[in-house]
């Protein structure tokens, strides 16, 4: 009988579950919508309630479509967001995600307390809005009853865990993203921490991605379907259970993933010393490894946004799109509408188009969009490249990888061959990934994703079109550095 894994995946618009055999093969799928709620203030939640609801409906399809499947395992992945639970282990607040910048003033406080370089050498990130340790600030701020009562903070994945399982734990992946974690040392960094006034107790030792935290209680059984005393694996956040589903541990590739935003990394051996700062550096799920790149801003989410605005969908018009010149006649798009993180830093920054004329059409405003956000990838690769990091290939996953224009931009733009594996929905993969090496401990992540994952196509660049990008990429990294002034004088004047 073939071994089954049940992979559930909670994405910013849709929460998934999929059925995977254990030669990495999908056999099935459901996803159910969910719903983020986006204030003025610059907030982005979910309710737990909802998110647990949908998550319960996706795997109870699949036990439906699947009735005699035997799961060894699930897993679970979920966009990065924070909970926060009292003494009792129950949510206090919805969960924070990762689009939340409400804490911008804490990241300015961090800033004066601490030496950016110091942080950076201990966390291998820089302070932002939608790291932890800012977050825990603001609430102590703003909200210190909940904040008297803060007992345990968990990553959004975890909880749905917590509720299969009964178990509190987290993951190295968001311990990562906490700004409270040492890459070196692998452990909270107490004096990180007591700088920042921040308990310790308030976070879980970290656990591998692999590891198996719990078993499906009789409560959770009866709710979603699913076989009582079924493993669960800790499991990762969606980006980086993407990096092993699109094949990161593979030498010389570089890992896209590239759904509503995009996120690029690939291994190191060892730390790179960026005196820049631009690279994130987060721990592994294999010994004495590192990855290393970056979280950027809205791609597939700033294509959406303006084919909502335009009523135009850029798959109908591919190959009106496929047609134009690099450049789109012209035409730049500045994709930071929810601020740029990756490689500029810059998380005021607001969207443009430069170069707007009369003459442009709907294919040229979404080509320019698909080049602007390649332009970002680019700069992200030459930063790693002075770090001694070189990407010979560039692997392409999530919902964004089935534009076939769209990768063969990325490969101009960036000067390199662009792979699209035969799975694209690489966050279900690398999640299945993580239960087959937890329930096989003799299998390691690196030999499973040998085995797993394939190459459906390939994009090579073309050196014409490589020439002319560099130019156009010139011209996005200097009005990215020039106008940081102007964006900040429209952000003072909208408050």
């Amino acid at each position: 009988m073939t071994a089954n894994f049940l992979a559930v995946d909670i994405g910013t618009s849709h929460c998934r579950a999929a059925v995977v055999t254990d030669t990495g093969r999908v056999i099935s799928h459901s996803q159910a919508p969910l719903k983020v709620d986006i204030g003025e203030d610059e907030s982005a939640q979910v309710d737990i309630p909802h998110v647990w609801q949908q998550v319960i409906r996706v795997i109870r399809s699949e036990t439906t479509k699947q009735p005699h499947a035997h799961f060894e395992a699930v897993g679970i992945s979920a966009m990065l967001g924070h909970v926060f639970l009292d003494k009792h282990y129950q949510p206090l607040h919805p969960a924070m995600i990762w689009m939340d910048n409400r804490a911008r003033m804490e990241v300015a406080q961090i800033q004066s307390l601490i030496p950016l370089k110091d942080i950076y050498q201990r966390t291998g990130r820089r302070p932002n809005p939608d790291l932890l340790a800012p977050r825990i600030m603001w609430l102590a701020k703003h909200q210190p009853s909940l904040y008297r009562h803060l007992y345990k903070i968990i990553g959004l994945k975890d909880e749905i865990v917590r509720r299969l399982t009964e178990v509190v734990q987290s993951d190295l992946s968001h311990l990562n993203y906490s700004l409270l974690f040492n890459i070196h040392s692998g452990r909270r960094d107490t004096d990180l921490m007591k700088s920042l006034g921040i308990r310790p107790s308030l976070l879980t030792a970290p656990r591998k991605a692999t590891d198996i935290v719990g078993f499906v209680t009789p409560a959770a059984a009866r709710a979603a379907g699913l076989k009582q005393g079924t493993p669960v694996v800790s499991g990762s956040s969606d980006g980086m259970s993407a990096m092993y589903g699109g094949g990161v541990l593979n030498q010389g590739h570089a890992v896209l993933v590239s759904g509503t935003t995009d996120v690029l990394m690939m291994c190191a051996p060892d730390p790179p010393v960026d005196p820049s700062r631009t690279l994130t550096i987060n721990s592994a799920m294999v010994p004495d490894v590192y990855l290393a790149g970056g979280a950027m801003g809205l791609s597939g989410g700033a294509l959406k946004y303006i084919e909502t605005l335009l009523n135009q969908s850029a798959r109908a018009l591919a190959d009106e799109i496929n047609r134009l010149n690099p450049g789109a006649e012209g035409l730049m798009f500045i994709p930071g509408l929810s601020g740029e993180r990756a490689p500029y830093w810059q998380n005021r920054r607001g969207g443009a188009f430069i170069g707007l004329t009369l003459f442009h059409r709907a294919h040229h405003l979404l080509r320019a969009v698909m080049e602007g956000t390649a332009y970002r990838i680019r700069r992200l690769i030459l930063a790693m490249q002075s770090c001694g990091l070189t990407p010979e290939v560039l692997n392409v996953v999530g919902g964004c990888a089935e534009l076939d224009v769209w990768n063969q931009i990325r490969a101009d733009v960036a000067g390199i061959e662009v792979q699209k594996p035969a799975v694209s929905e690489a966050t279900i993969l690398g999640t299945a990934l993580f239960c087959m090496a937890g329930i096989h401990p003799d299998l390691s992540l690196t030999e499973v994703s040998q085995k797993w994952i394939k190459v459906r196509k390939r994009h090579l660049p073309n050196q014409t079109a490589a020439a002319i990008y560099e130019r156009y990429a010139d011209l996005f990294d200097m009005f990215m550095k020039d106008t940081k002034y102007i964006e900040k004088e429209l952000k003072a004047l909208k408050s």
